[in-house]
């Protein structure tokens, strides 16, 4: 199906002999061949979709992780109003308090690991001094992908010469951001850590493209993890105003309100805890996602994981259709071919649901 629609899209004459029919769009070669290989395009042409575009796809994610697809009420319209000015109201008077802390230690730490002449020594006792980025280095060490059954690695500086630099990187990046945003509320439950589950799956992609692209893998999956922490801020104060008037929230009115101020939000949390600006520029590129706007790899990068994590979540929900699926990734610049050498198991999912 897949491949029909992929000749369809591509204008190609469809009476061409196509892999599937040939059964070779499901051997163990092809599906090796589409993991190791991804397109060298210019930048340029990812991003190409409007911001229309690009908003419509994320409220129509943001719903599906609420887990509705609710129409818009009258109610749900003043109940928006209302939220706006008491936003807006938070918003004008955000200070520090307003954003989580980070450990200062962890982003001490992250400043030593982007320097690219670090002291191993140095490494070594940051980590030993935050116990409990310690024991996240040492569990990931003793993890079966890196020591065979029966192994443990006890030590830090085994851990680390175990891990390498760009795994430490990444386990030093998610202890930054992790459980600073849960919340004792039944809608964290449901949207919030699902949010959370989905920045790092997102970060993982774009640190996988950026590698495949020659760029800056452990800066793509800082990226990542960091690009929807204005979603998460502004959760939580809507959480939070909820809990004042007692007012049960409609999915709409958190879709809407999440999107339009998330990104704002995102950048004033980097400018407050102080992170240098080529951090957390991917990010800027990215929320722009107009034509050329992704000047580098690494928003690239970001770019195509997050359309390609929303599209696939939809996906799978049963939330869009194949074509659907196959026209949004036409609209980003990208195409199901390449959407495949992230998700490989869609096409093989595809075609066990076809009609005998």
């Amino acid at each position: 199906m897949f491949s029909l629609m992929k000749r369809l899209f591509s204008g190609k004459d469809q009476t061409q002999p196509s892999s599937t029919a040939s059964g070779d769009s499901s051997s163990p070669e092809t599906q090796a061949s589409k993991q190791t290989c991804f397109k060298d395009k210019s930048n340029q042409e990812y991003g190409s979709q409007s911001l229309d575009h690009a908003r419509e796809l994320n409220l129509a994610f943001i719903s599906s992780l609420l887990g509705v697809r609710a129409l818009e009420t009258e109610e749900s319209k003043q109940q928006e109003i209302e939220l706006r000015a008491a936003l807006d109201a938070e918003m004008s008077g955000m200070t520090e308090k307003s954003i989580p802390k980070l450990s200062k230690s962890a982003l001490s730490l992250m400043h030593d690991l982007m320097a690219p002449d670090v002291d191993q020594a140095k490494l070594v006792t940051a980590v030993n001094e935050d116990p409990g980025l310690a024991g996240r280095v040492l569990s990931t060490a003793n993890s079966p992908v890196y020591v065979a059954p029966g192994t443990q690695i006890k030590g830090i500086e085994h851990a680390l010469a175990m891990l390498g630099h760009l795994r430490l990187r990444q386990i030093v990046m998610t202890s930054l951001m992790s459980n600073k945003f849960k919340i004792d509320s039944y809608y964290f439950e449901t949207f919030g850590q699902s949010l959370w589950e989905h920045s790092t799956e997102v970060a993982v992609t774009a640190r996988d493209i950026a590698e495949k692209k020659g760029g800056d893998a452990g800066l793509a999956y800082f990226a990542g993890l960091i690009h929807d922490i204005g979603k998460l801020i502004i959760f939580k104060k809507l959480v939070e105003l909820h809990k004042q008037d007692k007012q049960q929230p409609h999915p709409q009115v958190f879709s809407n309100l999440l999107n339009d101020y998330s990104d704002a939000l995102t950048r004033r949390a980097c400018e407050i805890w102080k992170l240098p600006e080529y951090w957390y520029q991917p990010v800027m590129e990215f929320q722009m996602a107009g034509p050329g706007d992704l000047k580098s790899t690494e928003s690239v990068s970001l770019f195509l994981a997050n359309s390609f994590a929303e599209l696939n979540a939809l996906f799978t929900a049963g939330e869009i259709t194949q074509f659907e699926l196959v026209w949004r990734l036409q609209e980003a610049g990208s195409d199901i071919e390449e959407f495949l050498t992230i998700y490989p198991d869609t096409a093989q999912e595809d075609q066990d649901t076809l009609p005998v």
